[in-house]
């Protein structure tokens, strides 16, 4: 009779644990994770970038002569200041001049040809073919000629614009080839200070500009001298190699020193953000969250009404010691999770992490 007594013991007892496991579950999926919240802040009114710069001239151009010859004329030294119209270089011209007087002779007698044929042709002495063949006969001519006369220009060698001789790239006496590099000309009285902006700067770059750019720039060879610089331009492509844009700003060459294309430098860019139209702010790093399948740079907002998160799309600016900054996607006031966003998923239940003392 004991042996039989067991079995309902044992059966009533597999129930009690079965009816349990239902009331367990539910226990667990009511529990709300606790996170650690970041409330988004208003950054400051100026935002103070530094960028390596490089330095260019305004006008640039290696100059080189469009057909072959030899240099009969090429006194010039590196670093000499030219006027624009300015007489650079020469190559021997007397095989241009012997071809012109060739072609002149030849547009003489052909339009003399052409007169007397004209005279005929009122006198109905000639055929109209006659005379149209003499008309086609000139025009030829006159083009050759005009073709003879621009051969003649193209051994001089003249300064487009104002300017320094950068660099002699032939000597005196050489013979050079169509196309080949003579000299570089260069205008220094204009530099042109180009920086590589990341591409989250690039977005908000037309509005930067709306609200004004302060530039300056440093020089470390001249005792860091600073300049004013203004804004000139900016790509819409990137750079080949780099997610970066360039911008240029213009650099009038100052009167106490001289100032020459290649020299290191430093733009210190500062922002003059408006508030009303612009927002930025500084996040934690450990808030930041870069999705996988498509790239896209997400933070986790709390809704404190419904106690969830849900991921939002941002555009991130420069990184610094105090965190990240985030140009576009928030707003002043905004909770963000700050840690531990691996563990979230859109729609998650959580709690603000409360710390207490001893904790």
């Amino acid at each position: 009779m004991k042996h039989r007594s067991t079995l309902p013991l044992a059966l009533l007892i597999s129930l009690i644990l079965v009816g349990c496991t239902p009331v367990e579950s539910a226990v667990q999926e009511v529990l709300v994770r606790p996170v650690k919240l970041f409330e988004v802040a208003q950054s400051s009114g100026n935002t103070i970038r530094q960028f390596p710069a490089r330095v260019e001239a305004n006008s640039r151009a290696e100059l080189s002569f469009r057909i072959s010859g030899q240099l009969v004329r090429l006194d010039l030294v590196e670093g000499q200041h030219v006027k624009q119209g300015v007489l650079l270089a020469q190559l021997d011209d007397r095989d241009a001049r012997n071809n012109l007087m060739t072609r002149e002779a030849e547009y003489d007698l052909l339009l003399a040809d052409f007169s007397r044929n004209q005279t005929l042709l009122e006198r109905k002495l000639i055929s109209q073919a006659l005379f149209d063949s003499s008309k086609a006969q000139l025009k030829s001519a006159k083009a050759a000629l005009a073709a003879a006369n621009d051969q003649v220009s193209y051994t001089r060698l003249e300064a487009p614009f104002n300017g320094t001789i950068a660099k002699r790239l032939v000597d005196n006496h050489q013979i050079v080839q169509p196309n080949q590099g003579v000299m570089t000309l260069q205008n220094n009285q204009l530099l042109d200070v180009s920086i590589q902006v990341p591409e989250a700067m690039a977005a908000v770059l037309t509005q930067d500009i709306a609200n004004g750019l302060a530039a300056k720039v440093r020089f470390s060879a001249l005792n860091d001298m600073v300049f004013d610089a203004k804004f000139k331009e900016y790509s819409t492509q990137v750079t080949p190699g780099t997610q970066a844009y360039e911008v240029v700003f213009s650099l009038p060459q100052p009167d106490n020193v001289q100032l020459l294309p290649g020299m290191s430098a430093e733009l210190t860019l500062a922002t003059l953000n408006d508030s009303k139209q612009s927002f930025r702010t500084i996040v934690p790093i450990s808030a930041v969250d870069k999705q996988d399948q498509n790239g896209d740079v997400t933070v986790w907002r709390y809704q404190p009404d419904s106690g969830d998160v849900s991921p939002v799309k941002v555009t991130l600016g420069r990184v610094s010691t105090d965190g990240v900054e985030v140009l576009t996607g928030l707003q002043k006031g905004d909770a963000i999770v700050a840690a531990g966003l691996s563990q979230l998923s859109e729609g998650m239940k959580v709690k603000p992490l409360r710390w207490q003392r001893g904790v």
